[in-house]
């Protein structure tokens, strides 16, 4: 399987906590420009940059008891309406605090505007400490780092191994579309809770 201009893909970024339960976040985005066929292994290579470059604004604010485990990367297959897998690969972040956790399913909110007004994206990051609270609310440290990661969720990119075009953006089930990001991020100060819907799914 190769990867094609105009290809939607879907990367999967799981987290491994210390007694093996797993915390994930989903991301989308369209291969654009010129060339291609890719390489899946430089595609999955570049999901990975994308990956960690995200994630390092959280490296040492997250606390050590949960780390980076693998990404894995599929491609709509508008045909079958479904997901085909491209490839995996062990995906090596390791954050930093020491910090008191707080419970598990306090995050961070992250919230990003699309083009199409009835569509907006949303990740939950976890695995914070209690010492970035202050008075109930997230302090400056979290409203800064969140910025930054948010940045990286929504900016276009060249991928640094395939040199392919990358679009992020969110994927509409309803309008079976990938609908890209305007330029409107916000970070919520207010801790939200993030709900298990079934064993597997993050946000």
């Amino acid at each position: 399987m190769t990867v094609a201009t105009g290809d939607i893909l879907r990367v999967v970024a799981t987290m491994l906590w210390d007694d093996g339960n797993i915390m994930q976040n989903v991301f989308n985005a369209v291969v654009t420009g010129g060339g291609g066929p890719w390489a899946d292994a430089d595609i999955i290579d570049d999901a990975e940059t994308w990956l960690d470059d995200m994630y390092s604004a959280f490296t040492t604010i997250a606390v050590d008891v949960v780390s980076g485990n693998q990404l894995q990367v599929y491609k709509y297959d508008a045909v079958g309406d479904d997901w085909d897998e491209v490839g995996s690969k062990a995906w090596g972040w390791a954050p930093s605090s020491v910090g008191e956790q707080m419970a598990r399913g306090v995050a961070c909110l992250i919230g990003a505007r699309t083009e199409n007004a009835d569509v907006s994206g949303r990740k939950y990051i976890g695995a914070l400490s209690e010492a970035q609270l202050v008075l109930g609310l997230w302090n400056a440290t979290i409203a800064a780092a969140g910025l930054l990661w948010a940045a990286d969720w929504i900016t276009d990119f060249v991928g640094s191994d395939s040199a392919a075009d990358w679009g992020p953006g969110v994927w509409s089930p309803t309008l079976k579309e990938l609908v890209e990001f305007s330029d409107s991020i916000s970070v919520t100060l207010i801790p939200a809770y993030q709900r298990r819907r079934k064993r597997g799914v993050g946000a």
